[in-house]
């Protein structure tokens, strides 16, 4: 009878028994018992289910005048959320905007994340002019605003869902490299690292399967609140008329209802309340991840 493969977490020193797929259960039934965790994927599921099955109960083209003018909720069957100043159906609007801002949140996050993961591990590993060098241009990314950045990398291309991909992912991975950069000069010198290399194995074998997988939870973390951060930026973009003039988003909806919030306040309070009920879900989905993550926090 074989014994079961036991493995132990240099990061945490928490001894866990089994392989990949009993540890993977283990984490899911951690992240579910925690309630900031439960209530964001509940909050996420709906949006997830608005931008997919939202597709065929309203499956028109959110740009099409499909009734008449600033319609209230209600008001006709055939437009439940109402219609906006130029008569285009807002369900239809709703849903084309959830599937433009999940694309852009997670798409600009895992781009982040991608350089901000690089940067970090490379300067932390080596540490010396390479750090120096690598933390300078973080420095720079860091000291001109964020959003001010977007706008201007967004101008001076033509404004499209790629282009606001690229600028949010630029503005976004400081704080990732910086995180993973504490990260890496705290696991450099650990004994499992220092026996690695005793082996023989080579720098870039170290980073990528001894250092950097004990480096990536609190990076996890860190993401989910990157995505509610990519969402808030995209719809402030398109707010402004810098969003891809062929999407329908969330933002360009309120952008195109702020001159009646008046007298039809619906038009921008719709998908103003589409947007913090996806960012208070990314919010607690990464304060829950952060709990079940961080093995100092579960010891409370």
């Amino acid at each position: 009878m074989k014994a079961a493969a036991i493995s132990v977490s240099p990061l945490s020193g928490v001894l866990s028994v089994g392989g990949p797929a009993r540890r993977g259960w283990a984490f899911a039934q951690r992240l579910l018992r925690n309630r900031s965790a439960l209530i964001g994927l509940v909050l996420l599921a709906a949006v997830l289910a608005l931008a997919t099955a939202g597709r065929w109960l309203f499956p028109g083209d959110p740009w099409e005048m499909a009734g008449a003018p600033m319609l209230w909720p209600g008001q006709e069957a055939d437009h439940p959320l109402g219609t906006d100043f130029m008569g285009r159906d807002l369900a239809t609007g709703l849903v084309s905007g959830a599937g433009v801002s999940l694309l852009i949140g997670l798409v600009s996050t895992v781009l982040a994340a991608l350089v901000g993961t690089a940067v970090g591990a490379l300067g932390g590993y080596y540490r010396g002019w390479v750090d120096a060098a690598l933390m300078r241009v973080t420095e720079v990314f860091q000291t001109v605003p964020k959003f001010v950045l977007a706008v201007v990398l967004v101008a001076i291309f033509k404004p499209s869902v790629g282009t606001v991909v690229l600028a949010i992912g630029a503005v976004s991975w400081p704080p990732t490299a910086r995180l993973v950069r504490s990260e890496f000069l705290a696991l450099r010198e650990r004994e499992f690292v220092l026996a690695a290399r005793t082996l023989g194995m080579g720098d870039a074998r170290l980073i990528l399967t001894q250092i950097l997988p004990n480096a990536l939870p609190p990076v996890v973390a860190l993401a989910s609140l990157s995505v509610a951060t990519a969402i808030q930026t995209e719809a402030s973009l398109a707010f402004l008329g810098l969003g891809d003039p062929n999407v329908m988003s969330w933002g360009t909806i309120i952008g195109g209802g702020r001159e009646q919030v008046i007298d039809a306040w619906y038009i921008c309070g719709l998908p103003g309340a589409a947007i913090v009920l996806t960012v208070l879900g990314f919010n607690l989905l990464g304060e829950g991840l952060n709990d079940v993550l961080n093995p100092h926090l579960r010891e409370r």
